[in-house]
């Protein structure tokens, strides 16, 4: 296969190469969306046989546990508690690695981890990109320079969680960027169970708690719209952040007080009870897809929205994306009118669960990681037409 960029380059796909041993480099193990990334992927890899080396950088974390005891995984970490921002003992131990075997893949997850990556002797290197803003940083612009300077063609080894962070990161670089998507894998309920429920009216939202994140503020001013509707309507926030005092003031002060509760910092069991017998979920990122994974219908939401809208439910969406953004030419609609469409056949609400469910799967496990793999086995290179 081939294919023609602006910049008059052809890039080939050579035969693949069998992957057999990969290294993940990450910070820690702190709970934390890239890190329930990494606790997937291990996973994954070691129950279809692969060899999976985990180099930590800054210290551990609790999520490590999930992790010990995982047949065919080594994972190298020194526990400084003082959590310095690079573990020399860590760059040590990776600079050793030089005189072994080269690991088929090494793949980590933001600008200093794949510049650390660099330590590593590697047949093929990959990096994920999981935020628009990772390579745009104040913080991190002497790592990607350094970045640029030991490999000027490191864009070219990018991953993306979806196509809004590939274009947002396209505009930092300068370049364009025909590399592959890598949505965050997930797993979810049996084909068989549905979680959501037309005649429950108990509609739910899970994530950080902050002002940005503006659907639970005016998911309060709609809630007291919908009691007039059906007083049985709940809603029900799990998480906790530094927006929860002034959410919580938000609700004292409405009249729909008495139907909206605040269950706080949740984790995966919290989830697993909180999914079942729900209306539906309105939210972002990777618990809307969870959510609509199970059967739950998910209406989508904006950071720093104050309008109530929404690009309609998770279906409706282009491919792996999940929210957060609108893209310039999107149709909006009000939050509050979709769950009315809901609320107005049961036939309708079926029908919405079923296409939610079916886009959610564009994020299963099996079929993510399969891609993975297969991106990485394809060794590609490019030449300059003259």
């Amino acid at each position: 296969m081939s294919t023609f960029s602006n910049a008059r380059l052809f890039n080939v796909e050579k035969p693949k190469r069998p992957i057999k041993s990969i290294a993940l480099i990450h910070k820690n193990m702190k709970p934390g969306g890239v890190e329930m990334l990494v606790v997937r992927m291990v996973k994954w890899l070691s129950t279809n046989g692969y060899k999976v080396t985990l180099f930590l950088f800054s210290n551990g974390g609790p999520l490590l546990r999930e992790l010990e005891s995982i047949e065919g995984v080594t994972i190298v970490v020194d526990e400084d508690a003082s959590n310095p921002s690079v573990n020399l003992w860590l760059v040590t131990k990776m600079l050793s690695r030089r005189l072994e075997q080269k690991f088929d893949l090494v793949y980590s997850f933001g600008p200093m981890s794949f510049l650390l990556s660099y330590l590593l002797p590697a047949s093929k290197r990959m990096s994920g990109v999981y935020n628009p803003n990772s390579y745009a940083q104040k913080g991190l612009h002497g790592t990607v320079k350094t970045l640029k300077l030991i490999d000027p063609n490191y864009y070219q080894k990018l991953l993306f969680m979806n196509p809004s962070v590939k274009e947002k990161t396209e505009q930092v670089i300068g370049e364009p960027l025909e590399n592959a998507i890598f949505p965050l894998p997930l797993d979810f309920c049996a084909p068989t169970k549905t979680l959501g429920n037309f005649h429950s009216r108990r509609i739910i939202s899970f994530g950080q708690l902050a002002e940005f994140r503006t659907y639970n503020y005016y998911m309060i001013e709609i809630m007291e719209k919908l009691i007039q509707i059906d007083p049985e309507f709940t809603y029900h926030i799990y998480g906790d952040g530094p927006g929860e005092d002034s959410l919580r003031q938000k609700i004292n002060n409405s009249t729909a007080r008495d139907h909206i509760f605040m269950h706080g910092k949740f984790t995966c069991d919290d989830k697993r009870r909180g999914l079942p017998n729900t209306f539906c979920f309105v939210g972002m990122g990777v618990s809307l897809i969870e959510a609509a994974g199970c059967g739950i219908p998910g209406i989508t939401a904006k950071i720093n929205d104050q309008l109530g809208l929404t690009e309609g439910f998770l279906h409706q969406l282009p491919p792996y994306e999940s929210g957060e953004s609108f893209s310039a030419d999107s149709e909006l609609y009000s939050v509050q009118a979709q769950i009315e469409q809901l609320l107005s056949s049961e036939t309708r609400y079926h029908k919405v669960s079923k296409h939610d469910r079916a886009k959610a799967n564009e994020f299963e496990s099996n079929h993510v990681m399969e891609k993975f793999i297969k991106e990485a086995e394809v060794e590609k290179y490019a030449f300059r037409l003259h």
